[in-house]
């Protein structure tokens, strides 16, 4: 198996994604996980990225509410 070299001037890697949304990319860049989004609603001529480029951020986990949707009281915690 060959061994892997890496480029002294490679920032990152990026992967790219299809969601529900339309395609993505993901990966790292100077080790910083990023996701980077299509700029898909720029106006004709404008000077607007194609891409933008974020900080990847998890995402936060849904809360277990109430089927009926009233809110928790005291006496609904188990501890």
């Amino acid at each position: 198996m060959a061994e892997f070299t890496r480029d002294e001037n490679e920032l990152g890697a990026l992967w790219l994604k299809s969601g529900p949304k339309g395609d993505y990319m993901t990966g790292t860049i100077a080790g910083v996980k990023v996701v980077c989004f299509k700029n898909d609603k720029k106006p004709a001529g404008s000077k607007q990225p194609d891409w933008r480029v974020l900080k990847s951020t998890p995402k936060p986990e849904a809360t277990a509410a109430p089927a009926s949707g009233q809110a928790l009281s005291d006496s609904d915690i188990p501890f």
